[in-house]
């Protein structure tokens, strides 16, 4: 087991090795071949860097063996599973013997001398995979230590409070689209502006007091430039690539690479939501004489943290002024292209043996244990070179199957009527597993097996094949006495999305058992039968939290009207989660709630409901709610708070407009900020 999973890993490594090397000497080759602008550059390097982990991937999951293709297993390698003779006149059509013979064990393959426990062997395809993963825990560690370092460097930046500076941060993100306006902090222990993570812009103390307004809303451009693109994660991510991946050093090119084309690519956007690059240039030229030659450690999202790039950059802002915004399209293009070549035709490594091992099964499985052993040792086989091929019909779940799969297929499917119930059930299992349409028949007739183990197994498995022919069969299944084997019939029907018939579902939801009435409620909204909805008005009362909830999302998804009355009481539900699946039903359904019911869930002692009782009193802009509202803007949970504010900025009222104006003063910074956002937006 240990071996396999190495020969796998190892293969991986390898032809990732190859791909990569490839893609990455293709991308240095580009870009010293023609002069490519920022976007481009940075397109070819992260499709070359991303590439190799993509096609390697790709190429072993679906067994793409172009020519040049290596196997890390020698062809001579054979296991023989062989058992005594059996007499000739008790074999079945499929060549299994039915003597009670038990097969031998497998003849062991040689091993390495090396052992780190009596019979473990060590090879060195595990001693590699070993060496690598430790190599790349400790570069992956040293990675996180030196954030942490980072971490702790900045840890007392605080928040800037200077009012022209926010104004202009606010001004940018609207202007540039984002959903909200990051985090601005400020400390004496960086020289240089960063971008942290996705929300948070950290400046030197210096930025605040040495830069005109100009500079500074240039500087926070390009910052927020790297946030809009997402770029501190980029750069961690190629970082984690280039220490764990470490057998390829050309990762170190491809993230440096994709860090320089991250500067121009934030002075160019910087640039078309300033209007001028001069700004920008003065304010680069003022920060290199900040800079100090100690670095931050790790690799950052910063204006200016490599001085060899400031004076490229100031250069380029002079001279060429504003850039124009280039289409990547092509190239995109030329990038997926470039990909699926490499899976298509750049060599691999196979963990597999290039000719298959050979199983001689000659004796009769005679309980679940010895099926499982017969199945386990037979799928771990490979065919041989010169072995037909048995292709599923192609759809949504085909498959490539060899021959001894089929032959493991045909006499699973004869075990269905095995003597034995559990070996008839390990053998429906196992026919869900592997998912030949050929076993269908036979799991469809095991849908009627005494034995309720068989029933459910075979019920579960026919859930996996998406298979039309099973619909009717599951459908009459639903009736069956047994809990078990109803609740698999419902799984499995619920991954039809079409075809089902709602009948027999619906009765399920008088069922005495809660997990199906559960189950048949989800199916019947699934399924948009409206003829469901008096069935399921009635589980709005049912004595169980979880049926109630899924019968009112399932009355929602109906998008029945009159569906609206059965939900109403539901609104002072005993469980919040009903209570809250209730609000969001009458949302959806678009019907009224009287404003004291609508005021009383406003005081809900659960958050989620508080939250959405106040959104539904802004969109409905009822102004009777605004002194709850009013007074919900101190709500203990920050969530509600903001629902609140948002409530308030809906409602065209003045005394609304008073409630606004007191969140201005609140201790929250995100309820003042929203609080004047909506004033602004008022008085426009």
């Amino acid at each position: 087991m240990i071996d396999t999973i190495s020969s796998t890993v190892l293969a991986w490594l390898l032809t990732y090795a190859i791909h990569s090397t490839a893609l990455l000497a293709l991308a240095w080759l580009l870009v010293r071949a023609r002069k490519f602008s920022p976007a481009a550059s940075d397109l070819i390097w992260k499709t070359a860097m991303l590439g190799g982990i993509l096609t390697a991937t790709a190429q072993l999951r679906f067994d793409v063996q172009p020519k040049g293709t290596v196997s890390l297993r020698p062809s001579e390698s054979e296991v023989s599973y062989t058992a005594p003779a059996a007499r000739s006149e008790n074999r079945d059509p499929v060549g299994i013997a039915k003597d009670e013979a038990t097969p031998t064990a497998p003849t062991p393959i040689p091993a390495a001398s090396n052992t780190v426990a009596e019979g473990t062997p060590v090879t060195p395809t595990t001693m590699a995979v070993i060496a690598w993963a430790f190599i790349a825990l400790v570069l992956g560690l040293s990675y996180a230590a030196r954030r942490l370092i980072l971490v702790g460097r900045i840890g007392d930046r605080r928040a800037v409070q200077d009012g022209r500076v926010l104004d202009a941060l606010g001004n940018l993100s609207r202007d540039a689209g984002l959903r909200s306006v990051p985090r601005l902090t400020s400390t004496i222990r960086i020289s240089s502006p960063i971008a942290l993570g996705i929300r948070e812009i950290c400046v030197p103390e210096t930025a605040l007091t040495d830069l005109d307004l100009e500079q500074q809303r240039s500087m926070l451009a390009h910052e927020l430039a790297h946030l809009a693109r997402r770029d501190p994660i980029w750069l961690a991510v190629a970082t984690l690539i280039e220490r764990i991946l470490w057998i390829q050093p050309l990762n170190r090119v491809a993230r440096r690479q994709i860090a320089t084309s991250a500067e121009y690519l934030c002075d160019e956007w910087a640039v078309r939501r300033t209007g001028s690059g001069v700004a920008l240039a003065r304010c680069l030229a003022q920060v290199a004489e900040w800079i100090q030659a100690s670095p931050l450690g790790v690799p950052v999202a910063g204006m200016a943290e490599e001085r060899s790039l400031l004076v490229s950059r100031v250069a380029k802002l002079l001279e060429e002024g504003m850039p124009a915004v280039r289409s990547r399209r092509a190239l995109a293009f030329g990038a997926v292209v470039v990909i699926l070549a490499t899976i298509a035709i750049a060599p691999s490594v196979t963990g597999k043996s290039a000719r298959a091992s050979s199983v001689r099964a000659k004796a009769t499985p005679t309980n679940t244990d010895t099926l499982h052993q017969v199945v386990a040792e037979a799928q771990s086989t490979d065919a041989s070179e010169d072995a037909s091929m048995v292709y599923r019909p192609a759809g949504k779940h085909a498959k490539q199957l060899t021959s001894a799969d089929s032959v493991v297929v045909i006499a699973l499917i004869a075990r269905l009527k095995d003597e034995n119930a559990e070996v008839r059930a390990a053998a429906a299992h196992s026919l869900g597993k592997l998912e030949d349409p050929r076993a269908v028949p036979g799991l469809i007739g095991a849908l009627r097996d005494a034995d309720p183990r068989v029933r459910s197994a075979a019920a579960d498995a026919l859930g996996e094949f998406h298979d039309p022919r099973a619909i009717t069969a599951l459908s009459a299944a639903l009736s069956d006495s047994n809990t078990e084997v109803k609740q698999n019939v419902l799984q499995a029907l619920s991954n039809y999305e079409e075809g089902v018939p709602s009948a027999a579902i619906v009765q399920l939801l008088n069922d005495s058992d809660a997990e199906i009435r559960h189950k048949a409620a989800h199916i019947v909204g699934q399924l948009k039968d409206r003829s469901a909805s008096p069935a399921l008005a009635k589980l709005v009362r049912d004595p169980n939290a979880d049926v109630r909830q899924a019968a009112i999302e399932a009355l929602a998804e109906l998008h029945d009207q009159s569906a609206a009355a059965a939900i109403l009481p539901a609104l002072t539900d005993t469980n919040a989660d009903v209570r809250s699946q209730a609000l969001n039903a009458m949302e959806e359904l678009k019907a009224p709630i009287a404003e004291p019911t609508l005021l009383t869930l406003m005081r809900d002692p659960s958050a989620d409901v508080r939250g959405k009782a106040a959104e539904l009193a802004g969109e409905r802009s009822v102004i009777g709610a605004i002194p709850m509202l009013r007074r919900m803007l101190e709500d203990s949970n920050g969530d509600v708070r903001e629902h609140a504010v948002s409530a308030l900025s809906n409602i065209a009222d003045s005394a609304a407009n008073d409630a606004l104006r007191a969140a201005l003063t609140s201790k929250d910074p995100k309820v003042r900020r929203a609080a004047a956002e909506a004033l602004g937006d008022r008085r426009q």
